[in-house]
């Protein structure tokens, strides 16, 4: 509970009012940065995630640990990108038996801000979304689920806040889940750039 309300005080008071992807901060980390100002190379290297790199095409995807409130990070970045210049960025923080409405209030919570640090943000409908299809992609089972708000930047950047509530029988065999998730629920922020998100759609 405590690194929640703390989450929300650290994110809300960020840099600027401007309306732009790369102005919001994730501990000090922001779109368009380096990784390699905050992480060493081998640890984004040793930490590529084989599921979630997109085929190893044009992106590639590290867990490195949290700096702080977060538990951990996913970095994403072009794979030919030496300087690893950030894409996508989310920061995780692990919970135990989070439930829905737990993650409702702490979602409503933050969006109430929002609107008047970036005044030109869109907010859209909150989703309510079993990952039912996404476990073809992602190593959850049908039985997991996910809620969402998403806002929209004028740099057509974006920000989703989710809460993973993770199916505790999910395939114990799975290298991401029982090595770094175990299986625990957790709330994430998803900052990614246009670039990324156009590649998403292509993919």
């Amino acid at each position: 509970m405590k690194k929640i309300i703390f989450l929300i005080i650290l994110i809300l008071p960020i840099q600027s009012l401007a309306d732009n992807i790369r102005n919001f901060q994730i501990e000090g980390i922001s779109i368009g940065d380096s990784a390699l100002d905050y992480f060493n190379e081998n640890q984004l290297l040793d930490g590529e995630q084989g599921w979630h790199n997109y085929n190893y095409n044009e992106y590639s995807t590290s867990l490195v640990p949290g700096k702080n409130i977060y538990d951990w990070f996913l970095v994403s970045y072009r794979s030919d990108d030496d300087n690893f210049i950030i894409e996508a960025l989310v920061g995780g923080i692990e919970k135990t038996n989070y439930s829905d409405k737990e993650c409702n209030n702490k979602l409503d919570t933050i969006a109430l801000g929002m609107p008047e640090l970036f005044k030109n943000t869109i907010q859209n409908k909150k989703k309510y979304e079993l990952t039912a299809e996404a476990s073809r992609t992602y190593p959850f089972t049908g039985k997991s689920t996910v809620i969402s708000l998403t806002f929209n930047f004028t740099d057509k950047g974006e920000i989703i806040l989710e809460c993973y509530n993770m199916d505790k029988e999910a395939n114990l065999k799975d290298t991401f889940i029982t090595n770094i998730l175990n299986q625990k629920d957790s709330f994430r922020i998803n900052v990614r750039s246009l670039v990324f998100i156009n590649y998403l759609k292509k993919i």
